[in-house]
């Protein structure tokens, strides 16, 4: 019942915006890495424009950032309006989590697309103190607790694929943006991210500086590899249902491997994300592989025998170089590589 009254009063605000004669856009930020996102000046305002790879049709989503109380330009009519700065945050990922916090936020989160993988300390105490209200898991929200946070934003991700929930947000006439720095071909570009939120939240001054100090020592380690002569090979991941899925070679997985030093063995793939492949085709070359890393939820050689007894032939299985992430879980297995690792690269990278 909520949803039918709601929808309607979003309509009617969006209808009454005023909208200004500004002039045309122009490119108002340089991104030094992300590739996923641009941002243009438009009279006051920011024109923000995010086109996944998987998005077929032109120009991508659209997103006008308009100060509190500034009329809104007459031009991309269909850009949805986001009023800045955003007080009222639900985030749908925990990769966010670390720059909110980072940049003395968590007050302004309202809402969780659920709490077991949540590492953050801050925003876990906000949970014990029942200051956050989950919103569901993320292909299955609830969108009436949504609608009665009534959020300024709500940070999305998405895939390409029909479990992608920011359509059925944006009919609901919630405010939804897009963010979807896992697509990145490099780890300073999901770190490059956090311009766009801090243009969301007032944090330039925050985001910048701390973007630089974190770039310029990821850079520093990376030279250090840069020229090393052997290069070990490596393999990611483990066979899933039948398939092992691989990080392409644009993928900023593939980046970390390589500025660490590493012969990524598929490192030729097009493309960023990461695709299936045959198992038997990986194993092959997992024969010839030096070290392993990122073994889900693997935490001893038995785990990989019984998912596979041809992996004890693996030689870096047999020689015990074999690597996960999975160092800082929480009780619910929550893993803080795709929290404070996303903000932290310099730190994964070391």
């Amino acid at each position: 019942m909520k949803m039918k009254i709601v929808l309607p009063v979003v309509v009617l605000v969006m209808l009454c915006l005023s909208r200004v004669d500004t002039g045309a856009a122009q490119e108002t930020l340089t991104l030094q890495y992300a590739r996923g996102f641009k941002v243009e000046s438009l009279g006051g305002c920011k024109l923000v424009t995010i086109k996944p790879a998987w998005h077929k049709g032109e120009g991508g989503f659209h997103y006008l950032l308009v100060p509190m109380g500034q009329g809104v330009p007459a031009q991309h009519p269909s850009a949805q309006i986001i009023r800045v700065p955003v007080k009222r945050i639900v985030t749908l990922s925990t990769t966010q989590l670390a720059y909110i916090d980072a940049a003395g936020l968590t007050d302004r989160l309202v809402g969780l697309a659920g709490f077991d993988y949540v590492n953050t300390a801050s925003v876990r105490r906000r949970i014990e103190a029942g200051e956050l209200k989950s919103v569901g898991q993320f292909t299955r929200l609830n969108m009436e607790t949504l609608i009665d946070l009534a959020p300024d934003l709500i940070l999305a991700s998405a895939s390409g694929s029909a479990y992608d929930v920011n359509p059925k947000l944006i009919e609901a006439g919630l405010p939804t943006i897009l963010i979807t720095d896992h697509l990145e071909h490099h780890p300073l570009g999901r770190l490059e991210w956090i311009k766009l939120m801090a243009m969301l939240f007032g944090t330039q001054d925050h985001a910048d500086p701390l973007f630089d100090t974190i770039a310029a020592r990821y850079q520093a380690l990376a030279e250090k590899a840069r020229t090393v002569r052997q290069r070990p090979k490596v393999i990611i991941n483990t066979p899933f249902q039948g398939q092992w899925w691989i990080a392409k070679g644009e993928s900023f997985v593939a980046r970390y491997i390589a500025d660490a030093g590493g012969d990524y063995l598929w490192r030729h793939v097009p493309g960023s994300g990461s695709t299936p492949m045959d198992v038997e085709a990986v194993y092959e070359q997992a024969l010839a592989a030096d070290i392993w890393l990122n073994t889900g939820t693997w935490k001893n050689r038995a785990d990989a025998e019984t998912a596979d007894p041809r992996l004890a032939l693996v030689p870096a299985l047999k020689q015990s170089r074999v690597y996960n992430n999975n160092k800082r879980l929480n009780p619910h297995g929550g893993n803080d590589f795709w929290e404070s690792g996303t903000l932290r690269p310099d730190m994964v990278l070391a």
